[in-house]
């Protein structure tokens, strides 16, 4: 496996910071539409569900972008301390390839398949 290395931080603080500037561009965005409410007359039904259904996924948009931006800082933060590369639940190291591709992931493929089935379960318990 290969591993994440001390040297190759630069490298991803610059990757971590180019993304939160894109997220805060995100939220920005979705924080202006959000603050210039749409004073459209409404012609009917259609085009007052079109409305809603566009406001929701803005905030869809905007909670994610907001979670993402947590993720960011909190990798920068295990980046300034040393313990970026390692998983934070087993403390094993993250394949490298994985950190390429999501380089805010806090956790190893093992720990993250953990995370997603306990989420689903949980979900699948709350629906019934």
């Amino acid at each position: 496996m290969n591993k994440f290395h001390i040297a190759m931080a630069p490298q991803f603080q610059q990757r971590l910071a180019s993304r939160a500037t894109e997220l805060r561009e995100i939220l920005r965005g979705q924080f202006a539409q959000a603050g210039s409410a749409d004073v459209h007359e409404v012609s009917d039904f259609k085009d007052a569900a079109d409305q809603d259904s566009l406001a929701a996924m803005g905030d869809v948009q905007a909670a994610r972008a907001a979670t993402e931006l947590e993720q960011v800082r909190a990798a920068e933060q295990r980046i300034a301390s040393g313990s970026f590369g390692l998983c934070v639940d087993c403390d094993e190291p993250i394949d490298l390839r994985r950190l390429t591709a999501l380089p805010a992931t806090p956790y190893c493929t093992g720990c993250q398949a953990a995370h997603e089935h306990s989420s689903a379960h949980e979900s699948r318990a709350k629906a019934s």
